[in-house]
């Protein structure tokens, strides 16, 4: 029986840690306040829509979400009292919140209307004296239909690099204009999702050079696989548009390939017919 007690403990020990290391192994977002230039007067529009981004981005199982408790103390710190983040500040908030990557945007359009499908219902209950099958069908058809549209990026914090930018919509009915801006606000954050799972922002830096191998500082539990080519790039200065950095000038290196992959570092050599600059230590490694 004590032994059993023991090889338990050590059971729950091993699950606790496999547990961790996954939870490490994700990358961070840093969700900024948005900005609500919509023009709709429904009070906290840009709140709701930056809790259901939060929501969206950590179920996805990929990521992990800065709670927003330490967001807000960040933000208070550097003089942000409950409003949009500045874009050119995004970057640097990010990193102070150990964030691997920022979102930032604005709500450009919100709107929650009568529902058109409700409203034919109604009508056609009426003219044919359904007013039973009227009220059936009110209980599926909701009143309300709920609009939301959402300017958004999605930048790398170590580069300073727009990986994702776009315009994502969402629209839901409710039963009162609440809940349909509400599920408006679940729809669009979905649809960001699928945008962000599209995309695959994979970036490793070569850790260590040992003759012909190559040491990077991302493996198995960042998706790369055994065989699979990478590039590597240098970075060089900034690209700067209206006084704000939104990406960084690379040059590519050459191609290497994954021979051997752990789940935190893999090994790499260079592909071979694909020779060309001298790899350094602290390079960028990415998908080609």
């Amino acid at each position: 029986m004590f032994i059993k007690r023991i090889l338990a403990a050590m059971f729950a020990v091993l699950i606790i840690c496999s547990v961790n290391v996954s939870e490490a192994a994700k990358k961070m977002v840093a969700v900024m306040p948005l900005e609500n230039v919509s023009g709709y007067d429904e009070e906290k529009v840009a709140e709701i829509m930056t809790e259901q981004l939060i929501v969206a981005i950590h179920s996805s199982g990929n990521y992990t979400v800065v709670e927003r408790i330490q967001m807000g103390t960040i933000l208070r710190e550097q003089g942000f009292q409950n409003i949009a983040v500045d874009p050119s500040k995004a970057v640097e908030l990010g990193k102070l919140s150990g964030a691997d990557y920022s979102m930032l945007g604005k709500v450009t359009m919100a709107t929650v209307e009568n529902n058109p499908t409700a409203s034919a219902v109604e009508q056609i209950s009426g003219i044919f004296g359904l007013g039973d099958l009227g009220a059936m069908a009110g209980d599926y058809v909701h009143k309300f239909k709920g609009r939301i549209e959402l300017e958004f990026r999605f930048v790398d914090n170590t580069t300073g690099e727009v990986v994702l930018a776009n315009t994502v919509t969402g629209s839901k009915s409710g039963s009162n204009v609440g809940d349909a801006f509400n599920n408006a606000c679940k729809n669009a954050a979905e649809n960001f999702l699928k945008q962000l799972n599209g995309i695959n922002p994979f970036r490793a830096r070569i850790v260590g050079i040992n003759a012909s191998d190559i040491y990077i500082d991302q493996g198995s539990d960042s998706g790369i696989r055994y065989g699979e080519t990478l590039l590597v790039v240098r970075e060089g200065s900034p690209i700067v548009v209206n006084g704000r950095t939104v990406a960084m000038k690379q040059s590519e290196i050459c191609k290497i390939k994954v021979v051997e992959v752990n789940s935190d570092y893999a090994i790499c050599r260079r592909a071979e017919g694909m020779a060309s600059g001298t790899i350094h230590e602290g390079d960028i490694v990415k998908r080609s």
